[in-house]
């Protein structure tokens, strides 16, 4: 009995014969995977248009399911730029503006491409990869970088896009520099200028949490907020809100159509 749950959950058997040696590594490689998924989620939920929270919880839970029954100790599982950027664009036009109908449609896209994937592992599938294109492989994670870019661009300068498409933005940058927000942009510099130092100072330590957690707390401290600078606001603890999804034969058939015409 024992054997077929380790055969199903691998990772039992390095958690049951864990070494105490091995945990000030493992400390170590926590953090450093936190100080690049954290802010990473945190943007791609953003990017697909859901909560904060609902980024940090995708990139924890994720991890330590796959811990359990993944075989690979080395991987690093969590959110995916070009994925959450299709989901964006396949499900906001659907919502309609509407954030629980939004939130729902996500929840529902997300249990279908798992769905998918389980078929693909199960059929052996996975060797359709070595089918697709590189240079489109390529240029599909290029543009959902340019994407990301640009998105953030705004944020760095602390003004809001009218436009929802990119040449749109990009034609309209020049415009917006006009109402760029000085005090953001000064707590923009000042978090570039805190990695670049730590990078510098210590090149081991997690620079990019530092940046982060520095800037949070200059937030905090100086309470930017009556400056007008634009935060992600309050994160709420627990769980996110659930909201369960509406199985609409059409919705799901429009989901799978737009996501394969997508990729």
């Amino acid at each position: 009995m024992l054997s077929r749950l380790y055969q199903f959950m691998p990772g039992l058997i390095t958690l049951f014969n864990y070494d105490r040696k091995w945990f000030t590594d493992d400390v170590r490689a926590g953090l450093s995977v936190a100080a690049v998924a954290l802010p990473v989620a945190i943007a791609y939920a953003q990017l697909t248009g859901v909560n904060a929270a609902v980024g940090l919880y995708s990139c924890v839970l994720p991890m330590i399911v796959y811990a359990m029954f993944g075989t690979s100790k080395q991987l690093i599982v969590g959110p995916d730029a070009a994925t959450c950027a299709v989901i964006a664009a396949v499900v906001t036009p659907l919502a309609a503006g509407d954030s629980v109908k939004h939130w729902q449609l996500v929840i529902t896209m997300t249990v279908m491409t798992g769905g998918w994937c389980i078929i693909a592992d199960r059929f052996k599938l996975g060797v359709l990869a070595d089918f697709l294109s590189k240079p489109i492989l390529m240029g599909l994670l290029n543009g959902v970088a340019i994407t990301i870019i640009v998105g953030q661009f705004s944020k760095v300068f602390g003004f809001t896009f009218d436009e929802k498409h990119l040449l749109e933005r990009l034609g309209g940058i020049p415009t917006y520099l006009s109402q760029a927000h000085i005090p953001t942009i000064l707590i923009s510099i000042l978090t570039i200028l805190i990695y670049f130092f730590m990078k510098r100072l210590k090149p081991t330590w997690p620079a990019s949490m530092f940046a982060i957690a520095l800037g949070a707390l200059s937030v905090w401290l100086f309470n930017l907020e009556q400056f007008d600078v634009k935060t992600i606001g309050m994160v709420d603890g627990g769980f996110p809100l659930f909201h369960a999804p509406v199985f609409n034969v059409g919705i799901i058939r429009e989901l799978v159509m737009r996501r394969l015409i997508w990729r």
